[in-house]
């Protein structure tokens, strides 16, 4: 029997102006703020591509808005892309990973905000989970930009980790936190990590706009 995989389940959406980090907009346009999306989530998809040198593992696009059609006229035909649940956030995060029971060793869930997320970062939090059940990548803004179990965690993670959670604040990651350990799931923490939401984010982010 081979092997469970590794996997990375990337989180982004389609690029259409005005459904694009909408936040951005005042500062950006809309123009402005979907080349910005873009622009990160290519340079994540960089960056995972440099992890599958030196820690290889499956990648799957879960993706809202647009077409899977669209999705690999944008990023290609090489990835497997999946169609993003409705409902919350943790909603979608606990049917992405909830998906997967049973049929992986480790899994990381990322997000394509988060500029400095590195392959050697990623490498970090695989590797911490041969030891830990959980590994969580908090962002100066109190969320948290990566989330990765294992396999023998994983449902008691989907389970508890995405229910009741204020999300879009500056609890998630503490709370988060806290949960895993009121139900003994040992966590390691990454690094303290940027992700840009705001216009205030901005200057963590060596970004030009294009003139509309």
């Amino acid at each position: 029997m081979p092997a469970q995989p590794d996997l990375v389940l990337l989180f982004t959406r389609y690029p259409e102006p005005g459904k694009c980090k909408t936040r951005l907009i005042p500062a950006l346009g809309q123009i402005g703020a979907t080349r910005l999306h873009q622009e990160m989530t290519l340079r994540i998809l960089a960056q995972l591509t440099r992890l599958a040198i030196i820690h290889p593992h499956r990648l799957e696009i879960h993706y809202d808005g647009g077409t899977e059609e669209q999705m690999r006229s944008w990023l290609g035909s090489d990835y497997h892309y999946r169609r993003q649940t409705d409902g919350d956030i943790g909603c979608r995060m606990q049917a992405a990973i909830s998906s997967h029971l049973g049929r992986m060793h480790r899994l990381l869930l990322i997000g394509s905000d988060c500029p400095d997320l590195s392959a050697d970062i990623m490498k970090e939090a695989f590797a911490s989970l041969s030891t830990h059940d959980l590994a969580l990548g908090p962002a100066c803004d109190g969320g948290y930009y990566l989330i990765g179990t294992r396999q023998e965690s994983s449902t008691i993670v989907t389970q508890t980790l995405f229910q009741d959670i204020p999300w879009s604040t500056n609890d998630v990651y503490t709370l988060t936190k806290t949960r895993a350990e009121e139900h003994q799931l040992r966590c390691h923490s990454l690094t303290r990590l940027h992700d840009i939401d705001t216009p205030a984010d901005l200057r963590h982010f060596d970004y030009h706009p294009h003139p509309e």
